[in-house]
């Protein structure tokens, strides 16, 4: 597949990304973290694709992308205390929470689990995609898997271009460091990884003097 030439967001760009993203293809967009490629969520075998292009192991689950109201979940994600008590203290941000999947959903995107690694990015475009969309995205950073997480449209451009049928440049991305992941389906909460969201926020959201971190994002993703 020929690299997409990126395109600046607009109606007509939004447009023909989530008719690419319908057609089972995959897309880059920006999120405040990093750029990501994304699924169309119902679309197994746009699922697939994606965790082929990345050379990703497909036990291990993505993330899934929803619009910035936590009212979009239920079909999706079982929400537990946790984690509605630090999507109520963050709002969108820089955060991947872990919680249950919804009773009798599945998806090739959980990997054979039971959880859902919930994002909400306040991107504009990448929110006016979802809307048009009207389903979550499975994504992922838009780079081989082990590669640097990239920043800029070009970046992912050159990691992931010729696997994608369409691309939006939304310029740097406002963070530069991948989400901060934090397991709420474990009680008490860890971080699985720590990245544009710092530990001691969190914990305070939760309530805990400390919590565990398993590990310090850096470039991998």
């Amino acid at each position: 597949m020929a690299v997409p030439a990126a395109s600046e967001p607009s109606p007509q760009s939004i447009a023909r990304t989530v008719a690419a993203l319908r057609d089972g293809g995959l897309a880059i967009l920006a999120t405040d973290t990093v750029y990501g490629v994304a699924a169309d969520i119902r679309r197994d075998d746009a699922v697939r694709a994606l965790y082929e292009a990345k050379g990703k192991d497909p036990g291990e689950p993505l993330q899934l992308i929803f619009p910035a109201d936590p009212g979009s979940l239920p079909p999706y994600a079982r929400l537990s205390a946790d984690a509605s008590r630090l999507i109520d203290a963050l709002g969108p941000g820089p955060w991947t929470i872990i919680t249950p999947a919804a009773d009798g959903w599945s998806s090739t995107a959980l990997a054979g689990g039971d959880t859902v690694g919930v994002r909400m990015p306040p991107v504009p475009t990448l929110q006016a995609v979802l809307t048009e969309l009207g389903a979550p995205l499975a994504a992922s950073s838009a780079n081989r898997h082990g590669d640097p997480s990239p920043t800029t449209c070009a970046e992912a451009l050159a990691s992931l271009g010729e696997s994608c049928a369409a691309a939006i440049d939304d310029g740097p991305t406002s963070h530069g460091l991948d989400s901060s992941v934090i397991d709420c389906s474990v009680t008490p909460p860890r971080i699985l990884r720590e990245g544009a969201l710092p530990a001691a926020e969190i914990a305070g959201h939760l309530g805990l003097a400390g919590i565990e971190v398993v590990r310090r994002a850096g470039v991998n993703g």
